[in-house]
């Protein structure tokens, strides 16, 4: 699980920024993750509050927003919305040549003091 050590390089990335920024009581963090990310939003929620645990983020709100991914086909140039549980062919002529355009992004996008 991955998203455990992700969760982890967040919490110091805050914590930094906070300290460069100067920021006390941090409300909220936003982060933005893509389908095509690898990434379970689900599973990042769940680390985020055993990272935060005893921490002065115990009670910050965590939150995640979810990016759709698209891909290219490189058959026949059809852009498509996709995600990782999808079957990954072409919608228009079912090639599986595709090529990743968004949603793989893991993003901190917001801290709010």
């Amino acid at each position: 699980m991955h998203e455990l050590g992700i969760c982890d390089a967040l919490l110091k990335m805050v914590d930094q920024i906070a300290r460069d920024e100067q920021l006390e009581g941090i409300q909220q963090i936003t982060v933005e993750v893509g389908t095509l990310s690898g990434v379970v939003p689900k599973y990042l929620e769940d680390c985020w509050e055993a990272v935060v645990d005893g921490t002065a983020y115990l009670d910050t709100k965590f939150v995640v927003e979810v990016l759709e991914g698209k891909a290219r086909c490189l058959d026949c140039g059809t852009e498509f919305s996709c995600g990782v549980d999808d079957r990954l062919l072409c919608p228009h002529c079912g090639g599986d040549k595709l090529a990743p355009i968004s949603g793989r992004d893991l993003t901190l996008k917001e801290i709010i003091a």
